[in-house]
């Protein structure tokens, strides 16, 4: 069973994704957490409310998954299209698994400028810079100079708002686009910009 400071984390960030960080109060984190509502208990973890949403967000956006294993793949003999289809499908799981951390990014962090930074370092330009080397890697030779840090941005803002407008919508997005038919087509245009390197001659 997690212990009395995970659960609080837990809770908590759960409470700040549904209910936003103004609407959640400590009595709330408490009494989901288990602890009596109102008792301060809360206290003996944690200083303070924001204290919960830093602790909360640094032990969420840290945490190393399929896709940081994905886009630190360096060998180029990888077959791009599977490489490409499986990172975008596991970005579209991290967002759906960190449904909360967005939430609370897009609804509450411009309140604490600081964090948003902080988001913004550990999280979106970490895994930006990552992808942008993965693309370097595999683009084949001779490609065309190619700004790989502007295609990367368009992948990665492609991802966040197809997952977005699906979660305002219930999980489903309102195109009705499909998340498999979405992502075969976001890998086919980044594969335009990526394409396999030439056939060898036969000697």
């Amino acid at each position: 069973m997690p212990d009395t400071r995970s659960r609080i984390l837990t809770e908590a960030m759960r409470l700040f994704g549904e209910l936003g960080y103004t609407g959640t109060t400590i009595s709330k984190i408490e009494g989901a957490a288990g602890l009596s509502p109102g008792s301060g208990a809360l206290y003996k973890h944690f200083r303070s409310k924001k204290d919960i949403l830093s602790f909360g967000l640094r032990e969420r956006i840290r945490k190393e998954d399929a896709l940081t294993t994905l886009l630190g793949t360096e060998d180029p003999a990888t077959e791009p299209r599977a490489l490409l289809r499986a990172v975008a499908k596991s970005g579209l799981e991290r967002l759906s698994y960190e449904r909360d951390v967005n939430r609370i990014l897009v609804r509450d962090l411009a309140a604490f400028p600081e964090l948003l930074e902080e988001f913004r370092t550990a999280e979106v330009a970490r895994n930006h810079a990552a992808l942008t080397r993965l693309l370097r890697t595999h683009a084949a030779p001779g490609v065309p100079d190619t700004d790989w840090s502007a295609v990367a941005a368009i992948l990665q803002d492609a991802l966040s708002h197809y997952w977005l407008m699906a979660d305002i919508y219930g999980g489903t997005h309102p195109t009705g686009v499909t998340e498999d038919a979405y992502l075969d087509t976001l890998t086919d245009l980044a594969l335009a910009l990526v394409p396999a390197p030439p056939p060898k001659e036969e000697s």
